[in-house]
């Protein structure tokens, strides 16, 4: 069980565009979208709008320092963000951090690749990481359960996805 109630609350970090925001937006309660990018958060609301999303709270913040209190959402999200981030420990313990015990986290990012040219273009901190080195980072953040696949690779392109979730441990008694 991820959430209270019949549908979730969820947070976006990173949300970028919005179009995955606008996706969980069809079956969470509330979507908390958060993005460094006042320009990138305009338009991102705006496709919302068009494709009737109400239920998304646009936020302007930080991966690494999330606008949000602890243990407020069911789930959350860092799509394609967690290679953006300039401390990828510090974003994911600030996931875990908003995570209500027993939420889940789900990571969609890069695996290990040679493009270069993505830090100065894309402003990339992170060429990928290992499935060892995300387990790890996971781990630390205070993640339980995990678990990683291997995602969608375009045919002739660079870059491999991975696809990983963990589980914030729940309260201990008397703590």
């Amino acid at each position: 069980e991820i959430c209270r109630g019949d549908r979730p609350l969820e947070i976006d970090l990173g949300c970028g565009d919005g179009r995955l925001t606008i996706e969980a937006a069809g079956w969470a309660r509330r979507v908390y979208a958060i993005d460094r990018s006042a320009a990138v958060l305009q338009r991102a609301r705006a496709l919302a709008t068009k494709h009737g999303a109400r239920n998304i709270v646009w936020k302007r913040g930080e991966i690494e320092r999330v606008p949000l209190p602890a243990a407020s959402v069911d789930v959350a999200l860092l799509s394609q963000a967690l290679h953006h981030a300039a401390d990828p420990g510090v974003a994911l313990a600030e996931a875990v951090r908003v995570l209500r015990p027993g939420g889940r986290a789900l990571l969609l990012d890069l695996r290990p690749h040679d493009q270069a040219w993505v830090k100065e273009r894309l402003g990339d901190h992170w060429l990928g990481f290992s499935d060892d080195a995300l387990a790890s980072l996971m781990r630390r953040a205070g993640l339980r359960d995990i678990r990683l696949t291997l995602g969608a690779r375009k045919a002739g392109g660079p870059f491999t996805v991975t696809i990983a979730s963990g589980v914030k441990g729940r309260a201990r008694a008397g703590a």
